[in-house]
C-alpha cells in the first residue's frame, strides 16, 4: 500500500526531472573525470558528482522504494489487527467504515476520486487526504460496487 501510495502521490514530472538531472550529473562528471585530473581534489569531486548522478537516477526506483518497503513492513506489523477488524461497506450513496471505537460515513459527493491499484484501494477526499483499504479484505461484490461507485 505504501509503495502504491508513493507512486500516486509523487508527480511523474518530479521523477522525470530527477532522472534527467542525474543523467546530466553522470555525463558531466564522467567527461570531467576523463579530461580534467590535475589533482586529487578534482578527481574526488568528479567521482562524487558521478555518484550523486547515480543516486538521483535510481532514487525513485530503488532507494525510495527500499525505505518505503521497510517503513511499510513496520506499519503493517503495528496496524495489522486494526486494519482487519474494520467493517467496510460501499453502497450507491456512501462509503462506510467502522470498528468498535470509530465510525465514518462518507457520502459520494465528498469523495474526490477512487484509485484501484494492484493491492490497495485509495479513496481521496481531496488532493492530499485519503483512506486506504487493502484489497485482500474486500469481497468481489464489494470490489464491483467500488468500480460502479467510481
Amino acid at each position: 500500500m505504501q509503495l502504491e501510495k508513493r507512486s500516486l502521490m509523487i508527480p511523474k514530472e518530479n521523477k522525470i526531472i530527477l532522472r534527467i538531472l542525474g543523467m546530466i550529473a553522470i555525463a558531466c562528471g564522467t567527461a570531467a573525470f576523463i579530461n580534467i585530473r590535475e589533482n586529487i581534489y578534482q578527481i574526488i569531486c568528479w567521482i562524487l558528482l558521478i555518484i550523486t548522478g547515480f543516486y538521483a537516477v535510481s532514487y525513485y526506483d530503488f532507494i525510495d522504494a527500499a525505505f518505503t518497503a521497510k517503513n511499510a513492513a513496520d506499519f503493517y506489523n503495528y496496524n495489522e489487527k486494526d486494519i482487519s477488524s474494520k467493517k467496510i461497506e460501499f453502497t450507491e450513496e456512501e462509503f462506510r467504515i467502522s470498528d468498535e471505537e470509530h465510525r465514518l460515513m462518507l457520502p459520494k459527493k465528498f469523495i474526490n476520486r477512487i484509485c484501484i491499484e494492484k493491492k490497495t484501494v485509495f479513496i481521496f477526499t481531496d488532493c492530499e487526504n485519503f483512506y486506504y483499504i487493502p484489497k485482500r479484505i474486500l469481497s468481489e461484490k464489494q470490489l464491483q460496487i467500488i468500480k460502479e461507485f467510481v
